[in-house]
């Protein structure tokens, strides 16, 4: 069996399960600067839980969402760039000596309104300045995550060509057969192929979307591939809320059928915690005695 590296899960639903508020458009995105002891204290649940990737909580964290939250550009740029640079900073106060951190980077707007892209002479130059404030700030991978449109997909890839760091795209559908935005599976892996992708994941989508995605995947990509679903029987809110949860033991049987498949990495989304994170990793160490 392939070497397999367990991702952390959902870093919102504990934000709110510790009573903090996280308004759109904002979100999470000033809780590095507010509550930093609570992400650092998320990071290290999950570390504990066994995983070997750890995602920044940067999600949120861009000169866009601040000025959507009211602050004026110069204002916006100084506060995001600070609080993902803490966001980098609380990941690593909280990773093992071979924790790899993740650098998220999500869609420009809203992940699950994929007509919002904003046109590619802005996505790239924002997705450009991001990638690049992470890769300073010391991830180990940019983490391009629930993304759900073929021209912003494009965009974060070609913007980011010449960075010396690994990039990684997770996709969010809406069917097993195609991208939130209607464009064909099976034509994104083929183009992505010749992108300098070092894999392709899928996140945030429920078990059954990912079960029937998953055969796409293995016909039609040659590289490492990946995935951390949603718990949920159905898409979250706008706000990451899940309504009815997989148990865990439900969950754990999806991953079990992922990792036979050849998945490289697995882990958990939306609705997720270090419960779900600490059974996969049960379930690795069982497979490979």
């Amino acid at each position: 069996m392939n070497e397999i590296k367990l991702l952390d899960g959902a870093i919102g639903t504990q934000l709110l399960d510790f009573g903090i508020k996280l308004p759109l458009p904002l979100w999470s995105g000033d809780i590095n600067l507010t509550h930093p002891e609570c992400v650092e204290k998320i990071h290290k649940s999950y570390v504990d839980a066994g995983a070997d990737i750890i995602t920044t909580n940067t999600f949120r964290t861009t000169p866009r969402a601040y000025s959507n939250n009211g602050l004026s550009k110069n204002n916006a740029i100084f506060r995001s760039h600070k609080s993902l640079d803490m966001a980098v900073k609380l990941a690593h106060k909280a990773a093992g000596k071979n924790t790899i951190i993740a650098g998220s980077i999500a869609p420009l707007e809203e992940c699950y309104e994929p007509n919002l892209f904003p046109g590619y002479d802005i996505a790239n130059k924002e997705f450009r300045e991001l990638a690049k404030w992470l890769q300073d700030a010391g991830v180990n991978i940019i983490l391009f995550e629930t993304m759900g449109c073929w021209l912003e997909i494009k965009s974060a890839i070609l913007s980011t060509n010449d960075l010396k760091i690994p990039r990684w795209i997770s996709l969010v559908l809406s069917d097993e057969n195609k991208l939130l935005d209607g464009t064909d599976l099976t034509k994104v892996l083929f183009n992505l192929l010749d992108f300098g992708v070092e894999m392709v994941l899928l996140n945030c989508n429920p078990c059954n979307t990912t079960n029937g995605a998953i055969k796409i995947i293995i016909k039609n990509w040659t590289k490492a591939w990946g995935v951390y679903p949603n718990v949920g029987l159905s898409m979250p809110s706008k706000e990451g809320m899940i309504e009815s949860k997989l148990s865990i033991n439900r969950f754990v049987k999806h991953v079990d059928s992922y990792i036979n498949d050849g998945a490289s990495v697995i882990g958990a989304c939306c609705g997720s915690n270090p419960s779900y994170i600490k059974a996969i990793r049960d379930s690795i160490n069982l497979k490979i005695k």
